[in-house]
């Protein structure tokens, strides 16, 4: 069962969760004004997705505040601390991409567009089933109801079905790109920024991946 401090711990990674997913909110509207030609509603997205990351920041310290202060068993810790570190990094990977749209501005052919839409709308689903997956890590004696680690371990499962769907489609772009009539420099600086956004996948796959293996402790 959960002590009162780690009710309180639960309360900020549920606040940290929600404010990394606020950046990623802010890096999909930045790249869909980037898209529409619209820079001034881009940068403008863009300085709020920072002041969103600072914020996450802070959440993700002060998680490791509290169980430096002795929430939950040494284990238990450790694993926390972990799931958190992967929610930060997503933070810091939109960020980077943000930063990529804002004050690069890579040229996106018409034809790269729309997968680019497609791959950006899989990760805000893939963080929105972590979101609901990290909802349900709850105290002990509800986690013991196999229908909850069932849901759970269901989401995780999905979250990993689309990260691979993701894969795909950098395939298909990365053969688009280098087919395209962009100068070579263009599709090198295109080539990195789609790896940059799909990384984003691969982090969000970690980061429910340690869920899990939070889960399976708390329930043992």
């Amino acid at each position: 069962m959960f002590s009162q401090k780690e009710r309180k711990v639960k309360k900020v990674i549920d606040e940290h969760v929600q404010k990394v997913g606020g950046c990623l909110g802010s890096f999909k509207g930045c790249l869909d004004a980037f898209l529409r030609g619209d820079r001034a509603r881009c940068e403008s997205i863009h300085e709020n997705g920072n002041h969103a990351e600072t914020e996450a920041d802070i959440l993700r310290r002060k998680i490791s505040d509290y169980l430096y202060s002795g929430a939950f068993l040494p284990m238990e810790r450790e694993d926390i601390y972990m799931t958190s570190e992967f929610v930060d990094k997503i933070a810091n990977k939109v960020e980077k991409a943000s930063d990529v749209v804002a004050y690069q501005g890579p040229d996106v052919p018409e034809d790269c567009k729309q997968t680019l839409h497609e791959i950006v709308e899989t990760i805000a689903k893939m963080f929105r089933i972590f979101q609901e997956a990290v909802r349900l890590f709850v105290p002990s004696e509800v986690l013991q109801a196999s229908e909850n680690l069932a849901a759970i371990r269901d989401k995780i499962t999905a979250i990993g079905v689309m990260e691979s769907e993701i894969d795909d489609k950098e395939c298909v772009m990365m053969r688009t790109i280098f087919h395209s009539e962009l100068p070579l420099a263009n599709k090198i600086q295109l080539e990195r920024f789609v790896r940059r956004v799909t990384e984003i996948s691969d982090v969000i796959e970690d980061a429910a991946d340690s869920l899990y293996v939070l889960v399976i402790r708390e329930r043992i």
